[in-house]
């Protein structure tokens, strides 16, 4: 049995990862392969204890990082090696790299942050998706009908006005994020374009790993 391998998707909220990672798991199925999908905030372990923490906005910068990790180290576990083991091309919905960006745009040791995911296996294809801030918060507001602080940014957004400081965080978000793709041999795509662009452009990044 020929072995699977791991796609990673990362962006911050609003970058268009989720629409990206169901048509890239649509076209992939298209094409014969068996696609399974995870992400941040989706294990069986952690996914309703995460959704109560992030709520709670005196919760420590460390512990809510440490929560994500145990997230991502359960899925790693009991689906993505799994499935890669069964031939399974697994698709990651956020990624190291969009956690360690948002460790890192808390200003938390960047040594620190690696020696946690260090355990976490390093994608075979690496993508990231970024886009202006002032097009990431209209696609949360066009989904939500509000941009809610009680979210990814919570801890940076409070007593400032939400939207100055929402545009900061994405800012410094999708530096680190650029930074860490780049160092790891990924590639970085701008969304704010037609779906179908954006589409063609990831799958033919892809479809460049098939071939190989």
């Amino acid at each position: 049995m020929e072995r699977g391998f791991l796609i990673s998707v990362d962006g911050v909220e609003g970058s268009g990862r989720t629409l990206h990672v169901e048509s890239l798991k649509k076209w992939l199925e298209e094409m014969g392969y068996g696609v399974t999908t995870v992400g941040i905030q989706m294990s069986k372990l952690m996914s309703e204890p995460l959704s109560e923490v992030k709520r709670n906005i005196v919760f420590q910068r460390f512990t809510l990082f440490l929560a994500y990790a145990t997230d991502l180290a359960d899925q790693v576990e009991n689906v993505v090696k799994p499935s890669i083991k069964s031939g399974f091309i697994v698709i990651a919905d956020g990624d190291v790299n969009t956690l360690k960006s948002w460790a890192l745009t808390r200003k938390l040791s960047q040594e620190w942050v690696n020696n946690v995911l260090s355990i976490t296996p390093k994608p075979d294809v690496s993508i990231s998706l970024i886009s202006p801030p002032s097009v990431i918060i209209r696609r949360i507001i066009r989904k939500r009908g509000f941009l809610d602080p009680l979210t990814s940014a919570v801890d940076l957004c409070i007593n400032e006005d939400l939207y100055r400081s929402f545009s900061r965080y994405v800012n410094k978000f999708q530096s680190n994020l650029t930074t860490l793709t780049e160092m790891d041999g990924g590639s970085v795509f701008n969304t704010n374009k037609s779906l179908d662009q954006s589409t063609k452009e990831i799958t033919y990044y892809v479809e460049g790993y098939l071939k190989r």
